[in-house]
């Protein structure tokens, strides 16, 4: 199998903590990869650390494609609730997620739906996620105006969106400093 690369969707959340990845990779040298990994674009949408842990294993990881279900959804319904993450965390993937769209339109062309209306209102991706408008706001503003230090320290969950939003409305060669 050649190399895959993590599909944008994906990579999106948080990635695990070095323990939490050492303790997958333990099982699946114990027992091997239980659950497929789900390509998209022929990258990995669902199932990067046991992908990565199994190619680091040398061994073979079971692979399926996205059926027909907008891309979007299918991340969020597969991240949203496996991992331990923070309000700001779920608010930042949230936004990251619904802003992409496959540039050449291939997912059309897969027969793979994306919702019908492109942009969802604040209300509407703060009800998705669950957290409250002013996050989704907040989260936005970052990953527009946010040096990408500033957004990653986001994701590891080493700074909070109101403070990462403050940090975005400054000059962006003094944001990785604050």
């Amino acid at each position: 199998m050649k190399a895959l690369a993590q599909h944008p969707l994906s990579a999106a959340f948080p990635a695990m903590s070095a323990d939490e990845y050492q303790s997958l990779k333990d099982s699946i040298n114990e027992i091997g990869v239980q659950n497929p990994i789900t390509l998209f674009e022929g990258m990995v949408i669902d199932g990067w650390h046991r992908y990565s842990a199994a190619n680091e294993l040398g061994m073979e990881c079971p692979t399926v494609e996205l059926g027909d279900v907008d891309p979007r959804d299918f991340v969020l319904a597969q991240n949203k609730a496996r991992r331990h993450v923070t309000q700001a965390q779920l608010a930042l993937a949230t936004t990251a997620v619904y802003s992409w769209f496959p540039i050449d339109g291939s997912a059309q062309k897969q027969g793979v739906a994306l919702s019908a209306t492109p942009l969802k209102s604040n209300a509407e991706l703060a009800e998705i996620s669950g957290v409250g408008e002013r996050s989704i706001r907040q989260a936005k503003a970052v990953q527009t105006k946010a040096a990408p230090e500033v957004v990653e320290a986001v994701k590891r969950g080493e700074i909070g969106l109101p403070k990462a939003a403050a940090i975005a409305k400054m000059p962006k060669e003094e944001q990785a400093a604050a």
